[in-house]
């Protein structure tokens, strides 16, 4: 299995809810090798309950004040 953020190695663990409301209950999850992502049925199905629609602008305007003078003398970097 590959994550799905950075492609890494996923390996299942062996987790325990200590705080489960019949007592300790143990589930099985994915955990990524490289970043640590986790995967398992409760994230996941908050990640799906509590999603939000994002509102995306289709038109972009660059301001002005990032015009940069390329031509001006760089100051020597501290080492």
């Amino acid at each position: 299995m590959t994550c799905t953020r950075c492609h890494g190695l996923m390996l299942e663990e062996q987790m325990i809810d200590m705080e489960a409301a019949y007592g300790e209950m143990w589930s099985t999850s994915s955990r990524c090798v490289n970043c640590g992502h986790r995967h398992d049925a409760v994230i996941q199905h908050h990640r799906q309950t509590y999603a939000r629609p994002v509102a995306v602008s289709q038109t972009v305007t660059v301001s002005e004040a990032l015009d940069l003078p390329w031509d001006a003398e760089q100051e020597p970097l501290a080492a």
